[in-house]
């Protein structure tokens, strides 16, 4: 994992594929900065803020979080901040807080498909054992979205949907023409097998298309420009 700066105010930290760590980014304004993202376990929130610290960067005073999967949300419990989740990503991380978390009782979703077989595989390399996984809900929440002014740079987090997650959400930089994607973009996992449902994925590129921004980060690969990602998802739209 590297930190790599896209300007003088937003970076993001590289993802991992072996345990599914997904991209972190953080934005650093006048007045304070925000991370986009907790991680998949304590330990990856720890390799973020150990980035920020080598390179003289502030602590984050928030936690945007793009949507409730594992990879995204599992680090919320040990940031020292406040997190900001839309209503729909908190409701689903009650019904993950809820669950018992150990070997018998993943396994036992996996069965009843409430889990799935990659993360459960991604949890496994991540935690030496699932008890110590912990799960939280947000602190600030909002309905479709929300503009925060770091001072000098505004960020809104927009509540997008997408193919990938209903509660999917994404963080714009306007004035840096910076989108931070998550995993918007993406299949459905949990309920669809990793299938694209194309009415979906063209309500996302509209929207995409009404915002200015030059660079996309995903949550799982590397930034692109808005001339590759909208005829790279153009692709999904057709029906089969």
């Amino acid at each position: 994992m590297k930190l790599k700066q896209i300007n003088d105010s937003i970076y993001y930290l590289e993802n991992v594929r072996e345990t599914d760590r997904p991209v972190l980014g953080y934005v650093v304004g006048d007045s304070f900065s925000i991370m986009i993202d907790c991680g998949n376990s304590k330990s990856h929130l720890d390799a973020f803020i150990k980035c920020l610290d080598d390179n003289n960067l502030p602590r984050p005073k928030y936690a945007l979080i793009t949507h409730w999967h594992w990879d995204h949300t599992f680090g919320m419990h040990a940031f020292d901040g406040e997190t900001i989740v839309s209503s729909a990503t908190n409701e689903a991380l009650k019904r993950l807080k809820e669950w018992e978390w150990d070997e018998e009782a993943v396994v036992k979703r996996l069965e009843t498909k409430e889990e799935i077989e990659f993360a459960y595989n991604c949890m496994k390399k991540e935690y030496d054992t699932f008890d110590k996984i912990k799960v939280s809900t947000g602190n600030i929440m909002f309905e479709n979205a929300l503009t925060l002014d770091l001072g000098g740079t505004t960020c809104q987090i927009i509540k997008v949907g997408g193919p990938h997650e209903d509660d999917s959400c994404v963080v714009y930089i306007k004035e840096a023409g910076v989108l931070f994607a998550g995993d918007a973009h993406s299949g459905d996992y949990y309920h669809g097998e990793g299938k694209i449902d194309p009415i979906k994925m063209k309500e996302y590129i509209e929207l995409l298309s009404t915002l200015s921004f030059t660079t996309y980060i995903p949550g799982h690969d590397a930034p692109m420009s808005k001339e590759q990602i909208i005829p790279l998802l153009n692709r999904f739209c057709e029906v089969k």
